[in-house]
């Protein structure tokens, strides 16, 4: 079959960060055949003996769906490696897309890890979204670097709101650097004051703390309305666990300057290109960064001066870029450079010619 002459039916599998989502509303302006099959949810109020029979039976509605929507398909890109377990019974070849905790943290895990190795030697391709996770697959040499896509059409504009405000864009918790965004939190609250409004998601076992830090809590939304809160900022901080998430990388595409150390040789691991951010590489090399995940092989906790002196060092960067954020924007120009590295049209015409690799390499 000449491949080049028909694009690959593909069925993603689960959603994890609107990657899917992005990925398949620029599918969708190019009109390739990919579809999309969310994973079956359990409903918080099946509560007893009901609970089983329903997921039971809502388990064996989805696997139907999915041996429907596989006939029509080529092709699996199964995101996140537990999903394996649902959908690795399918005689389709498939790529393997991790997301992060399932390379970082249940490949270690005692009863999780066999299914995740297993799943990540099986796949006929592998992908990973993040740089961190480099150092977890480099096991599976071929493993590639699909850069967290963003639909930069959707993007709001950028409009700072009247008071000069500071938008944390993570979740409270340990995996983003808790610690040290209390610090930074604190820092912030006791040198700016009121001149300057600390705001974040209630969202995350540490929100309380953030809020006793000085940080506005806003109620956890849709993506659309989380957007629109970024666009509202004069400065984001990212988390300080050394790489972006979509939520930071989501502010550079609108033109907010983002504060946020970076761990070199992960980007070098991945062959990234390196966020425009302030701090970035330099602040990551100049000061111990908190880990991930403290379980994982080799991850060492912060200690208490080390969190207080790189929250020292974001907090002082925050300040500085708070003094003229629009020139600091201009300066380094962020969306032009989400839009190359991380743009929608981008990651699809990485992943184009990846199914054909795959297809070619099953059929010869």
């Amino acid at each position: 079959m000449n491949r080049a002459a028909r694009p690959v039916p593909v069925l993603h599998i689960n959603d994890c960060a609107f990657t899917t989502t992005v990925l398949m509303r620029e599918a969708g302006r190019r009109a390739l055949p990919w579809e999309y099959l969310p994973l079956a949810v359990t409903e918080p109020s099946w509560r007893g003996a009901t609970r089983v029979v329903r997921r039971a039976l809502r388990g064996a509605g989805w696997e139907a769906r999915l041996a429907g929507a596989a006939r029509r398909a080529d092709l699996l890109h199964i995101h996140f490696a537990t999903v394996v377990r649902h959908a690795g019974w399918v005689p389709r070849p498939h790529v393997l897309h991790l997301h992060g905790t399932d390379a970082r943290s249940y490949q270690y895990d005692r009863r999780l890890g066999p299914l995740v190795r297993r799943a990540i030697e099986r796949a006929d391709a592998v992908l990973y979204s993040t740089p961190d996770l480099a150092p977890h697959v480099d096991w599976r040499p071929d493993a590639t670097l699909l850069p967290v896509p963003i639909d930069t059409t959707a993007l709001p504009v950028w409009a700072p709101a009247e008071r000069p405000r500071v938008v944390f864009a993570s979740r409270w918790h340990e995996v983003k650097g808790l610690a040290v965004q209390l610090a930074v939190a604190e820092l912030l609250s006791r040198r700016l004051g009121n001149d300057v409004e600390l705001v974040g998601v209630d969202w995350g076992p540490g929100a309380g703390l953030a809020r006793a830090a000085g940080v506005r809590l806003v109620p956890k939304a849709d993506h659309a309305t989380f957007q629109r809160l970024l666009a509202t900022a004069h400065v984001v901080v990212g988390q300080p666990t050394g790489m972006l998430a979509a939520s930071e990388l989501e502010a550079l595409g609108i033109g907010v300057p983002v504060v946020a150390p970076l761990h070199g040789p992960w980007y070098r691991a991945s062959g990234a290109a390196i966020p425009p951010v302030l701090g970035g590489v330099d602040l990551g090399a100049a000061y111990a960064l908190p880990s991930q995940d403290p379980t994982v092989p080799g991850a060492r906790a912060l200690e208490r001066g080390e969190e207080r002196v790189l929250a020292e060092g974001i907090a002082t960067a925050v300040v500085g870029a708070l003094g003229e954020p629009g020139g600091v924007s201009a300066g380094i120009d962020a969306a032009a450079w989400l839009a190359r590295e991380h743009g929608s049209a981008s990651a699809v015409d990485a992943l184009l010619p990846l199914y054909d690799r795959v297809m070619a390499e099953r059929e010869a």
